[in-house]
């Protein structure tokens, strides 16, 4: 994306000259406005007089009626006017006057990374593209703080220099002359509304976020894992493509344990649906860890789920060969319709007559001391003020699960191969963050909830560009700004309730999805995976250790690592020690130039 200016103008000569790119769009005065590769049915484009609007991703928008709220617009400040009402995940490109401003979504699918090229802004989805354009380093600040097992969205932005991250929920302003200006467009919803007038709201996001993903006559796959996240999306899938003539496929893998109940439920479900049902044996498709030694290349930064992305594409390409080139998936249904444990701070002092049986359900789920549940719901440090907290935590032992944590995010800690000097350096720095930090909710579960779901998305966004490349592309339908409204609009005390699991989905699928089907109150575990990974795949992570960047970035302890490695933890990686390392050493063998073998 590019404002209208002659410096802009020798930009677009060069992005355009890559293979498979394409001027899409152009300003008024015929400068080059959007440049791209886009799939079929992707990018839907609208002119009405001087102004220029582009939506690309998942929209039921057509250009007519692009067209016509276009038309209505009345500059860059009414653009989110354009899409008013729309459902999907995608961007909002808008250009009025040669000033051009992008958008992406609320939950961080849709990325947004701007830099200067000389003279001119310009703006991508892409940061490893304006990286490897710019001639960008990597950020080794930036680095480092990914080392955190919880990253603060303060913290949070691109991995390279001079490449910067719109945050979601934001859009980018990017003038003729003059420096890239950001807007915020997004904030979580107060959670006011009751349950029985949200549910029909959430009902109706999802099901239209799923409807816009699919085309008559097509063939749409989806997870049926037997959960309350994947089975809603597979009648909802089932019930677009009866309407468009098309046919459904649902995908699962099955699980090697005997006490596992994934296999009753999803196999419940599947006698009810109409379509194929592909049921993957254990080993069918590569496991945990398989392949994490060989990098991933294209990724803007280190993917969190490195450690399963061979079965991804994997799946991705079977479901391809079955015809589908959309696969659904539940991943974002847990982060928007739990609530984290902190929420118990928000209702004791919005809702303190409902406060207690909730504490009570923690404390016999969790085994909290009475003493300890008590302070942490009192502590009442600022946002500011609890990140500093953090700073002197870096290297404490993790919390344990029966010690309440009822903070703004998850506790800061460094995994335990770090190198000593990492946290030396990091706790200035978040101390200095955290002394202009702005929470992105006033309340402690909402900035919570709207963290975990950004950290999720991040992860996912890179992980659908990762499976379009080989077939069916991954879609999180339950990460649409809509959906996300719907869900965190609901009352906190009705999101959860004790005795109760998932209530907001099971009231939101009433009458959408069989009675039979929502009745489940457990969720499926999957720490075998890991275990059994590590017994098939440990030389893997053994690779990665031997010669790791990261130690010579001087950001691991070589011995640490290496023990790590090849210890076999007595819980599931209790701290991500191991997924993390995973992550980042893979992300930084795929660079293609190591201009970073030098300690920060």
């Amino acid at each position: 994306m590019l404002p209208d200016s002659a410096a802009a103008q020798d930009c677009a000569a060069g992005l355009a000259a890559r293979p498979g790119a394409d001027v899409t769009l152009r300003h008024a005065s015929g400068r080059p406005c959007l440049i791209g590769a886009f799939t079929a049915g992707a990018l839907v484009c609208a002119v009405a007089g001087p102004i220029r609007v582009a939506v690309i991703g998942c929209c039921p928008v057509t250009a007519a009626d692009l067209e016509r709220r276009a038309a209505r617009l009345t500059g860059l400040g009414s653009a989110d006017e354009l899409v008013a009402g729309l459902p999907g995940s995608f961007h909002l490109v808008t250009a009025v006057d040669g000033e051009v401003r992008v958008r992406g979504d609320a939950a961080g699918m849709r990325r947004v990374f701007h830099t200067r090229a000389g003279a001119s802004a310009v703006a991508a989805d892409r940061a490893d593209l304006l990286a490897v354009w710019h001639g960008s380093e990597v950020d080794l600040d930036r680095l480092m703080v990914r080392l955190l097992q919880s990253t603060s969205p303060v913290l949070s932005g691109s991995m390279w220099r001079n490449v910067h991250a719109v945050p979601p929920g934001h859009a980018a302003d990017l003038p003729a002359n003059g420096p890239v200006r950001l807007t915020r467009w997004w904030r979580p919803p107060e959670p006011v509304m009751d349950l029985r007038e949200a549910a029909p709201l959430v009902g109706r996001a999802l099901a239209e976020a799923v409807a816009c993903r699919t085309r008559a006559g097509e063939t749409i796959a989806a997870d049926l894992s037997g959960g309350l996240d994947s089975t809603p999306l597979c009648f909802l899938a089932q019930s677009a493509v009866q309407d468009g003539g098309g046919r459904l496929v649902t995908v699962r893998t099955g699980v090697d344990q005997a006490d596992h109940d994934d296999e009753r439920w999803a196999s419940r479900a599947a006698r009810l649906l109409t379509g194929d049902h592909l049921v993957l044996a254990p080993g069918e498709v590569p496991g945990r860890y398989a392949g994490v030694a060989e990098p991933v290349t294209g990724l803007d930064e280190p993917l969190g789920v490195i450690t399963t992305v061979r079965r991804d594409v994997a799946v991705a390409a079977l479901l391809a060969d079955h015809g589908a080139r959309v696969h659904l998936t539940g991943h974002g249904g847990d982060e928007v319709t739990f609530v984290p444990p902190c929420h118990l701070h928000d209702l004791v002092r919005a809702r303190p007559l409902s406060w207690w049986s909730r504490l009570r359900e923690y404390r016999a789920l969790a085994r909290w001391p009475l003493a300890a549940s008590l302070t942490a719901v009192a502590e009442h440090r600022s946002y500011p003020g609890w990140l500093a907290s953090q700073a002197d935590l870096l290297t404490a032992p993790h919390p344990s699960r029966y010690r309440p944590e009822l903070g703004w995010e998850g506790p800061m800690r460094l995994p335990s191969w770090a190198h000593p000097d990492v946290a030396a350096a990091l706790g200035p720095m978040l101390r200095r963050a955290a002394a202009d930090a702005r929470p992105l909710a006033g309340r402690r579960a909402q900035h919570q909830i709207a963290a975990v779901i950004h950290d999720s998305a991040a992860d996912l966004s890179q992980l659908q560009r990762l499976t379009a490349r080989h077939g069916a592309a991954v879609h999180a339908p339950y990460l649409d700004t809509a959906v996300i409204d719907a869900c965190l609009a609901t009352r906190l005390d009705q999101r959860a309730r004790p005795g109760a699991y998932k209530p907001l989905t099971v009231a939101a699928m009433a009458g959408r999805v069989p009675e039979q089907c929502l009745r489940r109150t457990t969720k499926g575990e999957f720490s075998s995976t890991l275990f059994e990974g590590l017994r098939r795949h440990r030389d893997q992570l053994v690779a990665l250790a031997d010669g790791s960047r990261l130690a010579a970035l001087g950001l691991a302890d070589e011995t640490a690592l290496r023990r790590a490695c090849l210890r076999t933890p007595a819980q599931a990686d209790p701290g991500g020690d191991l997924e993390l390392f995973a992550a980042m050493e893979n992300w930084l063998r795929a660079l293609p130039a190591p201009d970073h073998e030098r300690r920060p």
